[in-house]
């Protein structure tokens, strides 16, 4: 139904949709030699908190009062921003890991890696229920209603895989948000006052840009 690869092109076209706006440069500091300062690292961790944030406030509500082609625009989206918010760190760890600054962990990384593959299943898991609603008509037209009954008889196991793989995952992020705050607050402690002032600044800017993100959007319901 769905081919890898069109799923990593529509991920990598909104990522760079996202990235489309005012360099991290615009937020201060110069580029200088070493790696941190050269990337302006304050705005890129301003940016992977935003993302991160603004996934889980999207996961956080009702899930199954909405259709299934409105899950998988939340769970595309929500993958999109876990998927900027991962970049990030990873940057952030590999630079900060060559300073000896530890501005990331690796535990993180693994996590928001799991993260996101968990709601890329999920996306699928929608899209799956979604397909076959629309397709009905036209499988049994073409194949018989066999084909499509035994479609329809598997949306069942697909319907409850959904909710208990989320179900895990919002039990995932809520038992790891305490530890995630404790460990950004950790990391913001690192930074020098003129860091820090980058930092909000940017922080503030992401948020209002990813929070205006609308999982209605083509981009997250069209299926990948």
């Amino acid at each position: 139904m769905k081919y890898q690869k069109n799923k990593s092109g529509m991920i990598d076209k909104v990522k760079r949709s996202f990235l489309r706006m005012t360099s991290p440069f615009e937020f201060g500091a110069s580029r200088k030699s070493d790696s941190l300062a050269f990337m302006n690292f304050p705005p890129e961790m301003a940016q992977r908190d935003a993302a991160y944030c603004c996934a889980l406030k999207l996961l956080k509500v009702n899930m199954f009062s909405h259709t299934d082609e409105e899950r998988r625009g939340i769970y595309s989206l929500a993958e999109a921003l876990i998927g900027i918010s991962l970049e990030k760190a990873e940057k952030i760890y590999r630079a900060g890991r060559n300073e000896r600054r530890p501005l990331e962990y690796l535990e993180m990384i693994r996590f928001m890696t799991l993260v996101r593959n968990l709601l890329g299943t999920l996306s699928d898991l929608a899209d799956y229920q979604y397909y076959i609603d629309q397709s009905e008509d036209g499988i049994a037209g073409f194949f018989g209603n066999k084909v499509i009954n035994n479609f329809k008889i598997s949306d069942g196991t697909f319907s409850n895989s959904e909710i208990g793989i989320y179900n895990l995952l919002i039990g995932m992020l809520d038992d790891a948000e305490s530890t995630i705050l404790a460990s950004q607050a950790q990391t913001r402690k690192l930074l020098t006052k003129s860091e820090m002032e980058r930092y909000e600044k940017a922080y503030a800017a992401y948020l209002s840009i990813f929070e205006k993100l609308d999982p209605k959007d083509p981009r997250f319901t069209a299926g990948r």
